[in-house]
């Protein structure tokens, strides 16, 4: 009967009294619902802006948009329309007579649409969110010269799912010679990277004749590692070990044959898939004997993409004709579909007429190539039609020439130049600089049409694998038979078959000490060159047997090895080229007699003593003598020789060991030189001196004799210069050396010049200058130890525009007050400040010149103990801040990097207006700074009266700054301006010292994520940061003598929420925190919350009121963890707090517990301890070596439980059976703890131990096991052996 009324009961509340309750909320409730709603609309608003940007974002990929995305931002619109009159009734309802019934109602409705907006908010997450709109027959992808087409895509596709199985490790890409194996491979790379499949992307081009040396410093320099070791085994070792550490996607490009991965250092075995290999190959059987897991082909292009990509290069439009397109489509079914073949063949008919295309198809159609592999007929073919394409008969020879060089060489233009004089018609015609001009020409019309490819530098080129063998194959069967090899001797110069109508010879990376007695017979022979690795013999050669000989080219790769030169040389009546790089040279007087010689080359070789009849020859154009050594020779009989090779057009000239004046010297034909007197050789002069350089030492003239001396010519026409010890009455360099400017001057570098006052001197020299900018082509600037420099720039009529200047670094110049940028100067290139040792510069730019800083990326500042501002304050007589546009603080957009140390007089780094533009900035470290105020900002804004427009809160965007060191600054109030909230979302890295003012609000700021609740209570203001998702890049956290009350805190919203807390992982790998008397927590928040799986530091030194170091916010995972040290923390309780008995069990069950790589522990200073870790098994710590502890005067045990049989019996230890713990513990100091009883119940120490110090421990009685008479060392070369500094 109960049951029966009581379910009649049941249904009466469900039907009658809940309906009932349900209303009644809205008419006694309408003020909660009037308060959420407008968080609800702020709320999808911002979901809104979100799903707006990425709908850009997909616009700017040309990407396509969701149909739902589109329906959801429209309903979205559609409530936030039918808001604004919501609100209005809201507004107008407490003035209604009527006012219970309104709000009835009103309540009703607010729920409804805030229900709705939550809904849609819930519903912004869209996946696919939008889709690629594909083009016809093809796909772009990231680079401009990467066509992503569906052949293509496929491949790429199954790459990139192939390196999501971690179970494959090998992988082989094979396809034909051209087919863009290697451009793929890069793509497919990137991507993986971009997707982080691995943290490490390595590519290395193996070649033909694989070099195991070369592999292995091409993979370890993209890995930042040095390999010192010198035997084979060692480096393979070297190389091994760091591969093995995070994961690595190694690509291995051109792979020709069988490699040996043991040899090359590569880890390929079952226990090590941390590193994947991906190869390219043109054999699929590669593939099969490399055990290949997974093999990818790259299939050609189809009909459709062949005829896009030939349009593209050919400028092939719509508007063509329809016979010119028959004939391209033609053309391009000859092609086969090798993309290298439609590329360069396109490029070179672009523009050309239709007859062109017709002769072109004719030539295809017609071509029978001989001797070449199976499967490579067409494209020798096709890139042989290139060839003869070409116009410029130079272009034809130089690619040629090119072929001499090994696979994926990078050939230096200047190699090439001097090489060819003996091959092609490079030099023939005119000078020297006119034959450098053509070869130029000549190299860009090889690159247009791709038959070259751009290397490293512009100063280097490459050529396809592919058009290096057409091209062999070309110089052969036209009778200019090329023979190159690399890593053979010199017995294949005794091959008369080989050598017989052989025009150039080259052999790479012969062998030390190679001697050939056989001598040379080739009477075809034009070129001749030889690199080895050592000392070499040239075999002995006569008139007949090499009389076309022209270029000779003998190379060593090691500095000065021994080199025999037989005296036959002298025979080589039509030597035009003689190079001799590298070697110790005897005698080598027989070149007084090669009377065609134009080019002779003895870089870096030494001299038994110089050849004086050089005089003679009346066809030398160049002498190379750069960085030779004289032996016998008076240095000063070399300088009168060279002195009167009048015919010279290019002179290198620095002897080693000698300091020489050139005051006399006069080449009136030199267009190229590099003379330098000094044995203190720049750096700087291989990146500037282009053509002309000169480093000159104590050139001691006066002004008024200067004009008159045969150097002057070679001052004013140099594109480097770098004066040391500048003697005479030099002021000033302009007008006093020249008078027109120097312009063609692109470096200058000053040091020691003790009379230089300025650099250029306008103010009363103006009727002498007479162009109307000087310096104009300037690009680097460096001032050292000028000690009567007072201004840099005298120009009150502004002739220096210094537009082009971009590196300035001034050092040591103690009178220097001022720079005195010209207020009309540009400087739109400069990107590098750097000043020094200047102390008493008072500023660095007015706002005039600032505003022209649009590149500037660099500014380093150091030493200059009089600078009070960065940026004037005051112009003319003006405010700058009142007087200057709001859009003024965009003038430095580019600025990354800020260093400032030792700047005394600094009161604050950029103003308010500036910091706002610093949208580039990724460094900041300023240091020992003692009046500096402010960083960003100067203070002023913090008066409403003068700025009253910083009296609201305003955003500093600082998306790219990841590094933030402040060190050593007594009177530093705040990082920011007061009403500016920055944004940090890549900040890596802070590091705060001994900055006792600064406000615990300016760092606040920097921490707080930007949607978190501006309004915080009195007690969340004592906390420094608050951690929420968007904020987890930080990797090291540095505090020291800052105040700070707490650090981590976790703000979760409201109470009582139902959705389950997942983690939140912080990639924080270092923390340390030092003399910070009032911390109080390190991490609060809700249970197991953070995740710390990348830590590895924690210091923890003068702390007195932190109570626990781990708190239970933190998941007790801690695998990376590796030092732990705590010093002085007087409150200190606990390390690790484990929380309740549930808590506890939990933990163990679950077994979070873990330190696995946890070596070293050192507890100091810590009397409230009673247990270094308490309810921790000692079984957790398998790594740990070292274990220090002192004065702590309340700690009974390192180890330990509540109750010892709480630990499960894991401490006990017995005869038979025992756990071992802490078995590579091999350090241990006790000290000074009068408490201490035990480090874990029943711990022995092992027979490993390596030293063991016990000092006032007295209610310590150690068991020690160690052999007799076994010495244990001492303690720091303990610590070296343990590896536990570091």
């Amino acid at each position: 009967m109960e049951d029966f009324f009581l379910s009649i009961t049941t249904k009466i509340a469900e039907y009658a009294i809940f309906p009932i309750l349900h209303h009644l909320q809205y008419l006694c409730c309408f003020h909660n619902f009037a308060s959420n709603f407008p968080n609800a609309k702020e709320q999808l608003e911002l979901t809104r802006e979100r799903v707006k940007d990425r709908i850009r974002e997909a616009t700017n990929k040309t990407e396509k948009v969701e149909p739902a995305v589109e329906k959801w931002l429209k309903d979205v619109e559609k409530v936030l329309d039918e808001l604004q009159l919501l609100e209005e009734k809201i507004l107008n309802v407490n003035n209604s007579y009527f006012r219970r019934q309104c709000q009835y109602s009103l309540s009703k409705e607010i729920a409804r649409k805030t229900t709705k907006m939550i809904q849609l908010d819930r519903n912004s997450k869209f996946e696919p969110f939008s889709i690629i709109t594909e083009l016809p027959s093809m796909k772009y992808y990231s680079s401009n010269n990467f066509i992503m087409f569906k052949s293509t895509e496929a491949s790429y596709n199954k790459l990139l799912e192939t390196f999501k199985n971690k179970s494959v490790s090998m992988i082989g890409l094979v396809g034909l010679g051209g087919s863009g194996k290697t451009t793929l491979a890069k793509e497919v790379g990137k991507k993986a990277k971009e997707m982080k499949l691995f943290e490490k992307v390595v590519m290395a081009t193996v070649s033909r004749s694989p070099n195991i040396i070369s592999i292995q410093d091409q993979i370890a320099d993209q890995l930042s590692l040095k390999i010192n070791e010198v035997s084979d085994i060692g480096r393979a070792k070297r190389l091994t070990k760091r591969l093995r550490e995070g994961t690595t996607l190694l690509i291995l490009d051109d792979v020709w044959e069988r490699l040996n991965f043991e040899a090359l250092g590569i880890p390929f075995d079952e226990s090590y898939k941390t590193c994947c290999v991906l190869l390219t190959t043109r054999n699929r059987e590669i593939c099969n004997c490399m055990q290949c897991q997974s093999i990818i082909e790259l299939d050609l292009l189809t009909d459709n993409e062949a005829w896009t990509l030939f349009r593209k290069y050919a400028n092939i439009t719509d508007v063509s004709s329809e016979a010119w397109k028959g004939v391209a489509r033609k053309i391009i079914n000859e092609c086969k579909g090798l993309p290298i073949a439609i590329v360069t063949f396109a490029s070179t008919l672009k523009g050309k007429t239709i007859e062109d295309f017709q002769l072109a198809l004719s030539r295809l159609e017609n071509s029978k190539p001989l001797d070449i592999p199976k499967g490579l007929r067409s494209p020798y073919v096709y890139l042989e039609s290139s060839y003869n394409n070409l116009t410029n008969q130079l272009a034809q020879s130089l690619l040629l020439l090119c072929s001499m060089f090994p696979e994926d060489y990078e050939i230096d233009l200047e190699d090439l130049f001097r090489f060819g004089r003996g091959f092609c018609t490079v030099g023939t015609f005119g000078t020297m600089e006119n034959a450098r001009r053509e070869m130029h020409e000549a190299i860009d019309n090889l690159k247009s049409c791709f038959l070259l490819m751009q290397a490293g530098t512009k100063e280097n080129v490459k050529m396809h694998d592919l058009v290096r063998d057409v091209a062999l194959w070309i110089a052969a069967k036209s009778g200019q038979a090329i023979f190159t090899r690399t890593e053979v001797g010199l017995g294949v110069l005794t091959n008369d078959e080989i050598m017989k109508d052989t025009k150039a010879l080259a052999l790479w990376n012969i062998k030390g000490y190679d001697f050939l007695n056989y001598k040379i017979n080739c009477p075809t022979l034009e070129i001749l060159l030889l690199y080895s690795k050592g000392g070499i013999k040239v075999p002995g050669v006569c008139s007949q047997s090499l009389e076309k000989l022209k270029t000779l080219i003998i190379n060593s790769l090691w500095k000065r090895s021994m080199f025999l030169l037989p005296e036959s040389l002298k025979s080589l009546k039509n030597l035009r080229t003689l190079c001799l790089r590298g070697h110790d040279l005897g005698d080598i007087s027989f070149v007084e007699r090669l009377q065609a010689l134009e080019i002779l080359d003895l870089h870096g070789s030494s001299l038994e003593e110089f050849p004086v009849g050089i005089v003679e020859l009346k066809k030398l154009k160049l002498l190379d003598l750069f960085e030779c050594l004289l032996r016998r020779n008076i240095v000063d009989e070399v300088y009168e020789v060279v002195r009167k090779c009048l015919q010279l057009e290019e002179l290198y000239l620095y002897l080693v060991n000698y300091e020489k004046d050139f005051s006399d010297v006069s080449f009136s034909k030199l267009q190229r030189y590099a003379i330098v007197n000094t044995q203190h050789f720049p750096t700087t002069m291989k990146k500037y001196a282009q053509s002309r350089g000169l480093v000159i030492n104590e050139f001691d003239v006066t002004a008024q004799n200067f004009i008159s001396l045969p150097i002057k010519d070679l001052f004013i026409r140099a594109e480097f210069l770098h004066l040391r010890n500048l003697g005479g009455d030099f002021k000033n360099i302009i007008p006093s050396m020249d008078q027109q400017g120097m312009n063609h001057l692109i470096a200058l570098e000053l040091l020691w010049c003790k009379k230089i006052e300025c650099l250029i001197d306008t103010n009363n020299n103006i009727d002498f200058l007479q162009p109307e900018f000087v310096f104009p082509k300037l690009v680097y600037l460096r001032l050292e130890s000028l000690c009567n420099l007072g201004e840099v720039f005298c120009d009150p009529s502004s002739r220096c525009s210094l537009e082009n200047l971009g590196e300035i670094l001034i050092k040591d110049c103690r009178k220097l007050n001022r720079i005195s940028f010209p207020r009309k100067s540009k400087l739109c290139n400069l990107k590098v400040l750097s000043i020094s040792d200047c102390p008493m510069l008072t500023s660095l730019f007015v706002p005039s010149v600032v505003q022209s800083l649009v590149l500037l990326e660099e500014l380093k500042l150091s030493l200059c103990n009089a600078l009070r501002h960065i940026i004037e304050e005051v112009e003319e007589g003006n405010d700058v801040l009142s007087s200057t546009p709001s859009h003024s603080y965009l003038t430095l957009p580019k600025l990354r990097i800020i260093e400032i140390e030792i700047c005394d007089n600094l009161e604050y780094i950029f103003s308010e207006n500036l910091a706002v533009g610093l949208v580039s900035l990724e460094s900041v470290k300023i240091q020992r700074c003692s009046e500096l105020k402010y960083v960003f900002g100067s203070g002023k804004e913090r008066n409403p009266a003068v700025y009253p427009s910083f009296q609201q809160t305003n955003i500093i965007n600082f998306s790219n700054l990841h590094a933030l060191t402040l060190s050593s600054l007594p009177n530093v109030i705040d990082i920011w301006p007061q009403y500016f909230s920055p944004q940090l979302p890549n900040l890596k890295l802070i590091r705060c010292y001994e900055c006792p003012k600064l406000l615990d609000s300016s760092i606040r700021k920097m921490m707080t994520a930007s949607n978190l609740p501006q309004e915080t209570t009195p007690k969340e203001n004592e906390i420094l940061w608050f951690i929420t998702n968007p904020f987890n890049q930080l990797e090291e956290l540095w505090l020291s003598d800052v105040r700070v009350k707490g650090l981590f805190q976790i703000q979760m919203g409201e109470e009582g929420g139902s959705q389950e807390l997942l983690p939140l992982n912080l990639d924080i790998t270092s923390l340390s925190l030092r003399n910070l008397p009032e911390l109080n927590f390190i991490w609060k928040g809700p249970t197991d919350f953070l995740s710390l799986q990348k830590l590895q530091v924690v210091s923890a030194n003068g702390c007195p009121k932190l109570k626990t170091i781990f708190s239970t916010t933190v998941v007790r995972s801690l695998p990376e963890l590796k030092r732990l040290l705590i010093n002085d923390c007087d409150e200190l309780e606990q390390i690790f707090d484990l929380g309740d008995a549930q808590q506890l069990q939990t933990l163990y069950s679950s077994q979070q517990l873990c330190f696995p790589k946890l070596v070293y522990i050192t507890v100091k200073g810590c009397n409230k301890l009673k247990c270094l870790f308490y309810n921790l098994s000692a079984s957790y710590f398998t790594s740990l070596k070292y274990l220090e502890i002192e004065d702590c005067s309340q700690l009974h045990k390192a180890f330990g439980f509540e109750h010892e049989a709480d630990d499960g019996g894991e401490e006990d230890t017995g005869k038979k059976g025992e756990q071992l713990l802490l078995q590579k513990l091999k350090f241990i100091r006790l000290k000074n703890l009068p408490n201490f009883e035990e480090i874990h119940h029943g711990f022995k120490f092992k027979e490993n131990l390596y030293r063991l110090i016990v000092e006032e421990c007295p209610k310590y009685s150690p068991s020690l096991y160690i052999h007799p008479g076994r010495q244990l060392p001492e303690e720091a070369e303990c610590c070296d052996e343990l590896g536990v500094w570091g």
